[in-house]
């Protein structure tokens, strides 16, 4: 069967040789795994939708006797060019991806989610802003059904309704609290590893690039 979804690619690697197995995220379908034939060839066809955090319309070959689908076709809806230029915005993207892939099973469609994640890369795509892969991950927690809005740190009161339910594009003009992100973002990824049984890898690969410099976090 042949089917068109809307997709963002959350996670990808290599199979073989030429091949490349994503993880799409899609609006209808939930999170499939996605084999694409021939793409890391020199002249191979579909390597830009194979990308991580790529959004497109996506021309799935389903089959009933294979978790995986194949994919035969597409288009580019968005490949935040703003997010991918600059190391910030980028590690923030797949911090949200992988939040996303951890806390999801395959084939669970959660329109929501997807919209979340649209929303979220749409943001970043805009503006950098400290505030929005937090805010993604604890709002992904409540979809997930593990929030955490019940157990906000002492320091997060002024901005802890505002993470939960403020839109992605509209946390630029919520003023940074320092302490209030540390604590925050400690929560969530001690809960997240919880849930999970693993750390966030894109949590270490940030702690690992922090310096002493002023910079812009995830």
């Amino acid at each position: 069967m042949i089917v068109n979804a809307q997709g963002i690619v959350i996670g990808r690697r290599t199979v073989g040789e030429y091949d490349r197995l994503v993880t799409l995220f899609t609006e209808d379908l939930g999170k499939i795994p996605v084999r694409f034939i021939g793409v890391s060839r020199p002249a191979g066809k579909l390597k830009a939708l194979s990308e991580p955090l790529e959004w497109g319309e996506y021309r799935l070959h389903l089959s009933p006797r294979s978790d995986v689908a194949k994919c035969v076709g597409g288009r580019i809806v968005a490949t935040f060019p703003g997010i991918r230029g600059e190391l910030a915005r980028i590690t923030a993207g797949l911090y949200c991806a992988e939040l996303l892939d951890r806390l999801t099973p395959d084939h669970l469609p959660s329109p929501e989610k997807f919209r979340l994640l649209a929303s979220t890369l749409a943001a970043l795509e805009e503006a950098p802003c400290r505030w929005i892969s937090l805010s993604f991950g604890l709002r992904l927690m409540e979809l997930a059904g593990f929030g955490l809005r019940e157990r906000a740190p002492r320091t997060c009161g002024a901005v802890w309704t505002a993470l939960h339910e403020t839109e992605p594009s509209e946390l630029v003009h919520l003023a940074f609290d320092r302490a209030a992100a540390a604590d925050a973002r400690q929560l969530l990824e001690s809960h997240f590893e919880l849930q999970s049984g693993r750390p966030l890898l894109v949590a270490r690969f940030r702690e690992a690039l922090r310096a002493p410099r002023e910079g812009v976090p995830t």
